[in-house]
């Protein structure tokens, strides 16, 4: 799927946003860095460090908890191709719903959708060949563009802990376990395009601290997102983005 998800890749993403200590509808904007690995047949790259942004938007009703979250297309990130004379690009976004219930004990449980799309685009120089000496041998750029959507169901279980009125800590871990996309694959030096049906599995888990000073809830924490994707064709490794991702973030109430 030559994406980073994290981004991730874009990126994973996921869950996460930012604790609420009331009742009252929020919308939060959290900074994610990642740190991790994009691995395919051809080798694994160390994803760029870069400042994910993510949207979230809660609305509670009772014990049950309505929750979007998203990262807007972020994009083109240049990073390692593994090819020599090579350079990749990758643009992806990502988009996440949930409904999740809370117990009285603190245990939580949801059932969600989870989306990502991505472009990745690789451009490689090519040399010919010519007669001998001095001429000089003929190149010419080739570009590949890889496009897809990814989506499929996402089920969730979770522990809130209050440690006080105003703080609390939190762990999620999600699992996606049957996820499918279609790679659309255009080559500029066939001037084809190929199409790839693949399946993929991810999971992801977050460790989330929160604190609400005069009306803002301020979070910290980890991410963790493991993705794996096989052509549906011959089970041969798509890829897989491994991601650990720091981050902080802020949240407002909705309403009085």
């Amino acid at each position: 799927m030559k994406r980073i998800a994290a981004a991730a890749i874009t990126l994973a993403l996921f869950s996460a946003g930012v604790a609420r200590a009331d009742d009252r509808p929020s919308i939060g904007l959290t900074l994610n860095a990642s740190i991790g690995t994009h691995e395919e047949a051809t080798g694994r790259q160390t994803v760029p460090l870069l400042p994910i942004p993510l949207l979230d938007l809660r609305v509670p009703f009772k014990r049950l908890e309505l929750e979007i979250e998203g990262v807007p297309s972020i994009g083109p990130v240049g990073y390692n191709s593994g090819f020599t004379a090579a350079s990749r690009t990758t643009r992806i976004s990502y988009g996440f719903g949930t409904l999740r219930y809370r117990m009285p004990s603190g245990w939580s449980a949801g059932l969600g959708a989870i989306l990502y799309n991505q472009e990745t685009v690789t451009s490689q120089v090519v040399t010919g060949t010519c007669g001998p000496p001095p001429c000089t041998p003929p190149s010419s750029t080739v570009t590949e563009d890889d496009r897809s959507r990814v989506g499929g169901m996402r089920y969730e279980i979770g522990y809130a802990l209050a440690l006080s009125k105003r703080r609390s800590l939190s762990l999620q871990i999600g699992v996606a376990p049957s996820m499918h996309a279609m790679i659309r694959e255009y080559i500029s030096s066939f001037n084809r395009t190929f199409d790839e049906p693949e399946s993929a599995s991810q999971i992801d888990g977050q460790l989330r601290y929160a604190v609400r000073t005069a009306g803002v809830t301020w979070a910290y924490g980890i991410r963790y997102i493991n993705y794996l994707a096989h052509f549906d064709s011959n089970g041969a490794l798509s890829d897989r983005n491994t991601l650990f991702m720091p981050f902080a973030g802020v949240s407002f109430p909705l309403g009085h």
